[in-house]
């Protein structure tokens, strides 16, 4: 069924339904709606597969430190190009660090794709551990997979700008945040 609901909701991101998913499953709509709830309810479980994969890519790799970052930043804006369409289709309302400290599952999961490489960078900018919420809460806002997808699709830019801008911008924002 989540093979089927990535068809679906790559070609038909903003108007997927729970029968047109069903239909490429080659499922009865009842049957969809007893493996999953609701369509966003399929979303969560496709932004917990896509979000597992940078997982096990940033587990695979010997990197450390900003090339640890990069390395998984480059994977990051790879997932964006064929998954973003679908990743924000629904955005939460809340902010990066409130879904954190509330337990959702998305925020947990990014910080498990993230967080070693997050520690690595402020290792090697000298700064401290303490700064890990704001280090988490920077790297949300700016590889957003919205603004990924316009820095790629809309402003035309190859995949390695973008991983070098956003994470140049990163360092040098993590940098300036710590000098307050």
């Amino acid at each position: 069924m989540l093979d089927a609901a990535t068809h679906v909701l790559r070609a038909e991101p903003a108007t997927a339904t729970m029968q047109s998913i069903a239909r490429k499953a080659a499922l009865s709509q009842a049957t969809a709606y007893r493996h999953f709830p609701s369509v966003e309810a399929l979303v969560v479980a496709y932004h917990e597969d896509v979000m597992a994969s940078l997982v096990d890519h940033g587990e695979r790799s010997r990197k450390t430190g900003k090339e640890l970052f990069e390395h998984q930043a480059a994977r990051w804006v790879k997932l964006q190009n064929a998954h973003g369409p679908v990743m924000v289709r629904y955005s939460s309302q809340r902010g990066f660090l409130d879904r954190l400290h509330g337990g959702e599952s998305m925020a947990k999961l990014s910080c498990g794709a993230w967080d070693q490489a997050l520690r690595g960078v402020l290792i090697e900018l000298s700064l401290p551990d303490a700064l890990l919420n704001v280090a988490r809460f920077l790297h949300n806002a700016l590889f957003d997979p919205r603004e990924i997808l316009d820095l790629t699709k809309t402003a035309g830019l190859p995949d390695e700008q973008v991983v070098r801008r956003l994470s140049d911008a990163f360092y040098g924002a993590l940098q300036g945040w710590a000098s307050h």
